[in-house]
């Protein structure tokens, strides 16, 4: 496998749907014995081009490296999302880290000192990310959360203390600073300086969280309610999350739940430049996905699986939840770009719209269409209106299987 770079995938799609099973029985109440057969889809009617149309088996890990990349996956479904403890974080930033954690390198700009990967030479993975409230860059405030998995809770209160005793002997002019609310928070700040930095040990796990107001004029009263309000909700995430034994980890399904083989493959080429895909199962896939600013669409589309291929497909547990999903992402709920309507690909059982994004408000012009049917909805992007329809006609023959 090759080792994803911290780049972050800039295009959403996502897939939805449900397998057709017939059940046969004979005469006036009569049943017949035997299994339920799945009906056939007739696809005859649908131009899937040089697109895939089987489910891709991905089985296991297969190196170590791999197995933490999926372990770091698993994780980022319980790091907390800035916008969880204040609605005013709505932008992404890109650039930073990750997401998922391996070593120094995913961490970027937010670490400055170079002995991260001598202190943290235990790291079984992690996840990253940073967003900011809305407005110009450099006045905006900042707010950026990882979590780090260790093999036990000595090892990470030492990686903690570690990296915090780093952290504040690489600036002579640093001070320390008490968390009230987590006394075992390692935690600092360069006085005039509207940024605060720390590290704060759970369990088996090491949280750092680094506040920082662009503008200057956050005190260090309210950068440490801003750190302690993001850790009292990540707290709680870890206590529900349950590593993979390390006996297990080199086994890890990299397809737990089946969605990602629902998906479009990634070619190489993507794979080498924004990474493997990735399968969760809630907020960890926020990271991929655009104008998202809350949660609520795990809760009104019954979400059980999301997974980011070359297009992302997301499973319902219910054709409500998934007719729920179709109508808050398709455009005009919440795609602030602007879009118009283009003509969708024929012969999808379910709901298919498809748009072309202005050009103002992408570098790029850009097309996608949108479909749900049965428990999935799925977005799927392309270039040239043929390709499109092909890909989305694909991505609807993949979702037959699920």
């Amino acid at each position: 496998m090759r080792r994803p770079g911290p780049a972050v995938l800039r295009r959403v799609c996502a897939t939805l749907v449900v397998g057709v099973v017939s059940t046969a029985v004979a005469g006036c109440g009569s049943v017949v014995a035997g299994e339920a057969v799945r009906a056939e889809p007739d696809l005859s009617g649908l131009d899937v081009g040089n697109y895939p149309t089987e489910p891709v088996e991905f089985g296991a890990a297969e190196d170590n490296e791999a197995a933490r990349y999926r372990e770091g996956q698993r994780l980022g479904d319980f790091v907390a999302l800035p916008f969880e403890a204040d609605p005013g974080y709505v932008d992404r930033i890109v650039g930073t880290g990750g997401p998922v954690v391996l070593d120094r390198r995913d961490m970027q700009a937010l670490v400055v000192n170079d002995t991260f990967d001598e202190v943290a030479a235990d790291l079984v993975a992690g996840w990253v990310h940073t967003w900011s409230t809305e407005g110009d860059p450099g006045s905006v405030q900042q707010l950026s959360i990882a979590v780090l998995m260790f093999p036990d809770a000595a090892t990470a209160e030492s990686v903690a203390v570690g990296l915090e005793r780093d952290d504040f002997t690489f600036n002579a002019d640093n001070r320390p600073v008490q968390l009230s609310k987590y006394p075992q928070g390692k935690a600092h700040w360069r006085p005039g300086n509207a940024s605060l930095g720390s590290w704060t040990a759970h369990d088996r796990y090491v949280v750092f969280v680094k506040y920082d107001d662009r503008s200057g004029r956050a005190d260090l009263p309210a950068m440490v309610q801003r750190t302690e309000s993001l850790l009292d909700i990540q707290m709680p995430l870890l206590d529900e999350f349950e590593p993979t034994p390390p006996e297990q980890l080199n086994e890890i399904a990299l397809d737990p739940d089946g969605v990602l083989a629902l998906t479009l493959p990634k070619s190489p080429q993507t794979i080498a430049m924004f990474g493997p895909p990735d399968a969760f199962r809630g907020r960890g896939a926020v990271y991929a996905l655009t104008g998202i600013t809350n949660l609520d669409f795990l809760d009104t589309g019954q979400v059980t699986g999301i997974a980011l291929g070359e297009s992302v497909v997301v499973r319902s547990e219910t054709l409500r939840g998934a007719e729920a999903l179709y109508e808050n992402f398709r455009p005009g709920t919440n795609d602030s770009g602007g879009s118009r309507v283009i003509e969708a690909p024929k012969g999808i059982d379910g709901k298919a719209e498809c748009f072309s994004r202005q050009v103002a408000a992408y570098e790029n012009p850009s097309s996608f269409c949108v479909l749900r049917t049965g428990r999935y909805f799925a977005q799927v992007e392309g270039g040239q209106i043929q390709d499109l329809h092909q890909k989305t006609s694909a991505q609807y023959a993949l979702l037959l299987h699920g």
